[in-house]
């Protein structure tokens, strides 16, 4: 069975949309719960979120695929909140990932995975 490593984190104040990100396969804009699933790694998340005090809510379940006996392993169910003009983000361990992006008024929510590629920033000498 294949384990899921998740990650969320919120990043600092992106404006008023979404940017476009490296890799970009296909942004999704979703009203308040409206579901939407979504390939992540070597599974599948399916999430919506709700117009909370302002704040995107949003709840993700996450699932990894059938193995080659079609023995599938246990799901992970995560909420957070994300603030307008903010965002989160979950991580496969093999580089896939979605953003979420709550819009103005929490209205509505951008969704975007992507393949993030690791780099080293040379020091100078």
């Amino acid at each position: 069975m294949r384990a899921f490593i998740i990650a969320a984190s919120l990043a600092a104040s992106l404006g008023a949309a979404a940017p476009a990100i490296s890799g970009e396969t296909g942004r999704v804009i979703l009203g308040p719960a409206e579901g939407q699933s979504f390939e992540i790694g070597s599974g599948k998340a399916v999430g919506y979120y709700l117009a909370k005090n302002g704040n995107c809510k949003l709840t993700l379940t996450f699932a990894p695929k059938a193995n080659a006996e079609g023995v599938k392993g246990a799901g992970t169910r995560v909420s957070f909140q994300v603030a307008p003009g903010d965002n989160g983000m979950v991580e496969s361990p093999e580089g896939k990932s979605i953003m979420f992006f709550c819009e103005r008024d929490a209205k509505h929510m951008s969704v975007v995975p992507f393949k993030r590629i690791a780099y080293a920033t040379p020091k100078a000498s």
